[in-house]
């Protein structure tokens, strides 16, 4: 048995080709191969051979570890050869591994005697150097390479070459050449980068020189740079003189192609973007510009976004700039229309939350008035003092009117109109209006279609407009309308907005009159804002920001073109629809007429004392019995006492629960009592609709008593 797993040993071992041979833990030869038995020989000691080896120490050691029965792996070299020794424990057996490695040791030698050779030329190397792994990572750097990054050479040892560089690293493991961006002592800096590689022996290194940036790019090709659809100039180093421009250029700045040749690049431009423009060629020229943009503006203001790159010009043979500029007027316009869409909404706000309380303060006075006039005659000495309160609180009802048609939060009726027919009735007010001296023309056609707005908003946006054109023509002249069908294929600019594609009657309102001057033109939709002087009446500057809130309100667009002096035109594009004839709808029933039950009891809520004191008082002087509450919590405790209620008319807006939840928990108690929502600026109109909502009717402040009283009956009335 013993002989046959020495044959097994045997043949095992004849299969590999350096020196193998297993020994018992007594340290008898078990099985050798032919380089073994050669080299182990079968003596007591098996390194033997090792005896000449001038490294007496690691021979003791391998004695040593043999000896203790533990594993070892060492190289020694003797005056003959180097070996790679290895003793490995089998169990209760040892294998013993001698390989000749002395062809591989002559050849690292060669290859440390030159890696040693190139570190003394990276040292003494003037120029910053470096010498990396295939990895990337720096195996030697030089004085230079340390200094110019302001490293040590234990900080820049070890690392990756892509940890220095900011900008555009050379791939690993190849060669390369470019332009790199590195954070030097002076700061950020481009520098010229030649990436190079050389083997010795099975191993590649990677060698790097870093030079001062020295641009080498050539412009050759001149009918390339002529037929480039992107605008270019090309611009003198020294002068900073036009050179030559492209026909992309002289077609985007609609000026003679040569116009612009030898003048000085800062002649064509604004003051600060010369400025701006000046600025970057320096760190062009002195390479620490990084990939970034500016812009421009031309003396006959084209906006754009350069670029710059520096050139070798062959035909000159000098340097040049090439300076790119993209069209960036869209990005522009599109960024104030933003900006205007911004603060028109923001006023709207800002119209909304003024108008709710202002139109609570004038729906007291008004009430107020009323109550009073009641008990005042014709006769009386204070009876005109009152009528001109309340006349003055409805011209404030008015002025908050506009604000609210401005913000979009005014309620409207919006109806489907022939526009011929309703010029029909306007043109005869409006001829009024401007009267004596200013001519009124019209030119609106049958077959125009119909639109989709408040007959009394589409009235205020032509008196409005005929008011502005009379005061712009003092010494009189013509107020012109006219419209026509016109189809929007293509999305396209309309004042401040962008008109989206589809059919529009197109409305044009035209005076003959000062004109309006371009800084002007811009701001003359912008609330509160007028040119007229104090004497004139109506300079509220509110008008003109009244029809851009109408218009917009019903998906329509507006723009002004003014000739100072030769007269101003408004173009309006509303949306155009085909005309539907109205018809009575069928089987319709004649209600019955209202007969008030001997007692109904009404629940008032609002948070205005005033409001809510001078609303009980006309209720309660006709009959009916009212129940005041100052908050929405106070009501709920009404319903929840199980009190009968006929009506609740209540404010939308309020501290705590607003009117509409109210109504959605009173509906839960008293399923069939009738409701009416008051508000400062009818918000809910937008949301739910004008007198549409099934739950409750709008009531819009400031009221008259009359018309509280008359809307109040109207619901009671209605089954």
């Amino acid at each position: 048995m013993i002989n046959k797993t020495k044959q097994i040993f045997k043949l095992l071992l004849d299969a590999e080709n350096d020196a193998r041979q297993i020994r018992t833990a007594k340290n008898t030869v078990m099985a050798s191969n032919d380089k073994g038995e050669k080299l182990f020989g079968k003596k007591e000691n098996p390194f033997a051979f090792l005896e000449n080896s001038d490294d007496l120490g690691a021979v003791q050691k391998l004695i040593d570890a043999y000896c203790s029965k533990t594993s070892i792996e060492t190289q020694i070299k003797t005056p003959s050869a180097t070996y790679e020794i290895k003793v490995k424990n089998l169990n209760k057996n040892f294998l013993l591994i001698a390989r000749d490695i002395s062809a591989e040791s002559a050849v690292f030698e060669s290859q440390s005697h030159q890696l040693s050779f190139v570190s003394d030329l990276i040292k003494n190397f003037k120029e910053p150097l470096y010498l990396a792994d295939r990895n990337g990572n720096i195996l030697f750097s030089n004085k230079s390479l340390c200094t110019l990054l302001l490293k040590t050479p234990k900080e820049v040892l070890g690392k990756e070459l892509k940890t220095f560089i900011i900008e555009n690293t050379p791939p690993v493991a190849k060669a390369w050449e470019g332009t790199v961006l590195l954070d030097t002592a002076q700061g950020e800096k481009s520098f010229h980068l030649t990436q190079n590689s050389f083997t010795t022996g099975a191993y590649t290194f990677y060698y790097g020189f870093i030079q001062d940036y020295r641009p080498s790019a050539l412009c050759e090709d001149v009918e390339l740079f002529s037929l480039n659809p992107i605008p270019c100039i090309l611009i003198g180093i020294n002068d900073l003189k036009i050179i030559q421009a492209n026909p992309a250029l002289y077609n985007a700045l609609r000026i003679p192609e040569g116009k612009l040749d030898s003048l000085n690049v800062f002649e064509i431009l604004s003051e600060n973007s010369a400025s701006l423009l000046n600025s970057r060629i320096q760190k062009l020229l002195n390479g620490t510009l990084k990939n970034e943009r500016m812009e421009l503006t031309s003396g006959n203001e084209y906006e754009a976004k350069t670029f710059t790159s520096l050139l070798g010009w062959t035909s000159a043979d000098k340097q040049t700039i090439a300076l790119y500029l993209i069209d960036a007027s869209e990005r522009k316009n599109l960024e104030m229309q933003f900006a205007h869409a911004q603060k028109m909404q923001a006023m709207g706000q800002l119209a909304g939350g003024v108008a709710h309380d202002f139109n609570n303060l004038l729906t007291a006075i008004i009430g107020f008035c009323d109550l009073l006039l009641q008990r005042h005659k014709v006769d009386d000495d204070d009876f005109l003092d009152l009528m001109q309160i309340k006349g003055n609180a409805n011209k404030a009802s008015g002025l908050v009117g506009q604000l609210l048609t401005f913000s979009r939060k005014q309620p409207s009726r919006i109806k489907t109109i022939s526009l011929h027919d309703a010029f029909v009735d306007l043109s005869a007010l409006l001829q009024r209006s401007i009267a004596p001296f200013v001519k009124l023309k019209t030119d609106i056609k049958r077959g125009l279609g119909s639109v989709k707005i408040d007959p009394n908003q589409l009235m205020q946006i032509f008196l409005n407009l005929a008011v502005n054109a009379k005061d712009a023509m003092p010494k009189g002249g013509t107020f012109k309308i006219t419209a026509t069908k016109e189809k929007i294929k293509k999305t396209r600019a309309c004042g401040t907005d962008m008109i989206t594609p589809g059919d529009y009657v197109k409305i044009q309102v035209s005076d003959t009159g000062m004109g309006i001057s371009k800084e002007n033109l811009s701001r003359i939709f912008e609330p509160f804002f007028t040119t007229k002087e104090n004497g004139q009446a109506s300079g509220t500057g509110l008008g003109l920001s009244t029809v851009y809130g109408i218009i917009r309100g019903v998906d329509g667009y507006i723009s002004v073109d003014s000739i100072k002096n030769v007269g101003t035109t408004f173009t309006i594009y509303l949306p155009r629809f085909e005309e539907k004839p109205v018809t009575l709808a069928k089987n319709a029933k004649i209600r019955p007429t209202f007969i008030p039950k001997e007692t109904m009891t009404i629940l008032l809520v609002d948070d205005e004392d005033g409001v809510r004191m001078v609303a009980a008082r006309a209720l309660k002087s006709k009959g009916w019995s009212v129940i005041e509450c100052v908050n929405a919590e106070q009501a709920i405790e009404v319903f929840q006492k199980g009190t009968p209620i006929d009506l609740l008319l209540t404010d939308m807006v309020m501290p705590g629960m607003d009117g509409e939840t109210l109504i959605k928990q009173a509906k839960q108690v008293q399923p069939r009592m009738k409701v009416i929502l008051m508000s400062g600026y009818s918000e809910e109109f937008a949301r739910h609709g004008s007198q549409k909502h099934e739950a409750f009717q709008f009531l819009a402040k400031p009221f008259e008593l009359a018309g509280l009283l008359e809307k109040v009956k109207e619901v009671l009335e209605n089954d």
